[in-house]
Parts: structure tokens; sequence; C-alpha cells
């Protein structure tokens, strides 16, 4: 059966850049930056006073999906593409900057950018089902680049260094898988942050995007190699020639696949501005516009929304940036949408039917197949049963545990499962 996304109306909200500590650590960091080569450019004055995210923070965008249910009763789901680790800075020393670069693992940070709570508050929402971590990068940076400028003595690397940042020009000027970086780092790096990743989440990540949206064919396969195929931001990727004509084509490209590739739609941008009128073709009504435009063309809408809408050192930007949020789902629920992640678009793509975990005690089974035709998936281990708690189409559906394996006959519709698990 073909999965009809004109009728399923999926969004899928992709937002970058959490769990990175960059720009800025404080208010402080902030002042003496400010006047920097980085710091003054259009993307610098945007994201200049863009801060690690705060456990307030996370509770705060929580608290704001929650107000919504989709056409399918479900909450919006945050695809929080995440960064692993951070530069440790006591660890680095002038004027050597030896490489490799020394590293913090988040949920630890460097000293600046302790954020008491912040795992724990982000934990409790995974296991809401509210909030999906995915792969962004290791740390976001283009060390190579970095630690060379600070050998140099590079005044607004060394400046930036002196408050826990990495953000200076010749950072910005590249990206942790620019074909810049040599390749054995770029592989060491993404070899590391997959690694990272399950140590942190529990499980392996099933999609990337890669930082700045530069990178080329040795990324791609590399995490094909660490089992990473499904990825984002192929249509804004920086390299290609003739990018304008790129992304139209990759437009109407759906389903984009390469081998065992799976590149999700074109992004749609949501960067809301309360300050800047100029920037409404990124506002909410400009991106409804554009997810209806996608449904048309039988697709499902990613839609880009950076962590600097919602974690930033002025709380009313952050607040800003949720009031924008709200007017954003408000019109998707009217349209009827349905909130998705990369994931559960891929598995629907090719099977008709995905599982999402819902954290530990359960997991969201959509069914768009054929009625009661048996499907399979792998239960968690200890799982001795299953029950449905929540549902479209819960009528009629069976669904059991036989020999590690969850074995369903759905109804077309959306189910919350809860797994019975022993207590071993």
């Amino acid at each position: 059966m073909n999965l009809d996304w004109r009728r399923l109306k999926a969004v899928v909200l992709e937002s970058d850049d959490w769990g990175l500590c960059a720009w800025s650590p404080d208010e402080q960091a902030y002042r003496v930056l400010a006047d920097t080569p980085a710091f003054r450019t259009p993307a610098g004055r945007r994201y200049g006073a863009s801060t690690l995210e705060s456990a307030a923070d996370v509770r705060s965008l929580v608290e704001t999906l929650l107000e919504f249910r989709g056409g399918d009763g479900f909450p919006p789901v945050w695809q929080a593409n995440t960064v692993l680790a951070a530069p440790d800075y006591p660890r680095l020393r002038a004027p050597s900057f030896e490489a490799p670069l020394p590293l913090v693992d988040f949920p630890t940070t460097p000293s600046r950018w302790q954020r008491p709570g912040l795992w724990e508050e982000t934990a409790r929402a995974v296991e809401a089902g509210t909030w999906w971590p995915e792969l962004h990068g290791l740390h976001h940076l283009a060390e190579t680049a970095w630690l060379g400028a600070l050998r140099r003595g590079v005044d607004d690397a060394r400046r930036a260094f002196e408050h826990q940042s990495f953000v200076c020009q010749v950072v910005e000027a590249s990206g942790e898988y620019h074909p810049a970086e040599p390749p054995e780092v770029r592989t060491r790096n993404l070899t590391l942050a997959v690694a990272k990743f399950v140590a942190l989440t529990g499980r392996a990540p099933r999609s990337l995007c890669p930082p700045d949206y530069r990178w080329d064919e040795r990324l791609e396969a590399d995490a094909e190699r660490l089992g990473v195929s499904t990825l984002q931001g192929k249509a804004e990727q920086i390299g290609p020639s003739l990018p304008k004509i790129r992304r139209l084509v990759m437009r109407y490209r759906w389903p984009h696949r390469r081998g065992a590739r799976f590149y999700m739609p074109p992004r749609i941008a949501f960067e809301p501005r309360p300050d800047d009128p100029a920037a409404n073709r990124v506002g909410a009504a400009a991106v409804r516009r554009a997810a209806r435009s996608a449904w048309q063309r039988g697709q499902p809408a990613a839609v880009s929304t950076h962590r600097v809408n919602y974690a930033h050192l002025d709380p009313r930007a952050a607040a800003g940036g949720r009031s924008a949020l709200r007017d954003l789902l408000s019109g998707f629920i009217e349209d009827g949408a349905v909130f998705l992640i990369d994931d559960e678009v891929r598995q629907l793509q090719e099977w008709s039917w995905s599982v999402r975990p819902i954290g530990d005690r359960g997991a969201l089974l959509r069914y768009y197949g054929v009625p009661n035709d048996p499907i399979r998936f792998a239960a968690p281990a200890g799982t001795y049963g299953v029950t449905i708690r929540d549902g479209h189409g819960a009528q009629g559906a069976e669904v059991a545990v036989e020999e590690g394996e969850v074995v369903a006959r759905m109804n077309v519709g959306e189910y919350l499962l809860e797994w019975n698990v022993s207590d071993r």
C-alpha cells in the first residue's frame, strides 16, 4: 500500500544545536566578544547571544508542546539534533594547543557553561515522548582550523578562547565536517560522535544533520558505515554548484534515496524574529504555507528551527520564540497535522507502519498498511507482554509478545503501546 502523505499531513520539527556550548556562555562573554569579526556578521548579530539551553528552557519548550494535540491525538515531538561534546579548555594550553582536541562529554560542560539539572529535565522530556535526540555532531567545530588559529595567535580566536567560546572568523568559515578539515579528523570525529550519542541516550542515532550544512561524500559514506543512513538538510548542503536550482529539483524528488541512504525533504526554515519584520518569510504564516505545499506534493513537511529561538541570554527572546512556535503549532493543528521524527518518516515510507519508543515505558505504533496484515518488531529486553493504552482504531486490534518480538494485527490508526516488563 502506498502511503498517502497528502492525507497524513506530517510535520517533522527538526531543531539544531541542542547541547552546543556556543556562542556565548554568559552575558560577560557576550559583551567582550560582541565587537569581534564573527559576532559583527549577520549571523553573529543573530546568534551572538545564543547560549547553551537551561533546564528551564527545556521545561518551558516542552510545556509549550504539551498545549497541543495533533490530528492523531498525540502531542508534537521535538527532534533535538544534539551536540555531544565541547572543548576541555583547561587542558588546551598555549602556545602549542596540541591535537587531538581534548573534550568534555555532554551533559558535563566547561565551567562557564554549567546548567544545573539540564540533562535530568531533558531525560524527563524523553521519557514523556515529547523530546527525541538525534545526531548533530561531535562538537560543531572545525577543530583543525581552530587549533591552528590559536597557535598563530589570531586575536579573535584567542579572545573567544579566554571566555570558553570557539566562535571566531576561521571557525565560522568552515565546519566540523567541512572538506577542508583533514579526512582522518572528520572520520574520527563522526565515529566518536556516534559512540558518545549511544553512551548518552542508550540507543544508536537514526538520523544526522551535519553542522553548518558543510560536508561531502566521505561524510555520508562514513555515516552509512556507522549505521546512520538517514540524512537531513541535503537540499541545503553548501558546496555543490547551482544551489538554488539544486534545491528546486530536490523539492520534487520524493522519496529521495541513494542505495541505503535516505534523504529527508528540503527543510522549511522557521526562525521567528519578533523584532524583525523582514523575517516574515521564515515566520509562522510562511512556514504553514510551505508545509501545505509539501503536503500537496505528497511529502512530509520538514521544519527546521534552531535552538537560538528558544534558548537565549535574553529571556524575552526565548519567550518570543515560544510564542511564535505556539502560533505555528496552532495553524498546524487547524490543518489536522500529525508530528513525526525522521525515523518515523522513513519507516512509514518503506513499510507503511512505524514504531517510536516513548521512553522506557512503551511505544507509539502507527499503522497505515493493509488492515490486519501481521507485522513484527523487536520488543525491549525483559518484555513479556504489551497493552494498548490509547489510540485511534484500537477496537479489534491484536497485539502480543512472542519470543522477544511484538506481533500485531492492526486497523489503520495510531496506538500507544505500554510494555509489561519483568522485575528481573
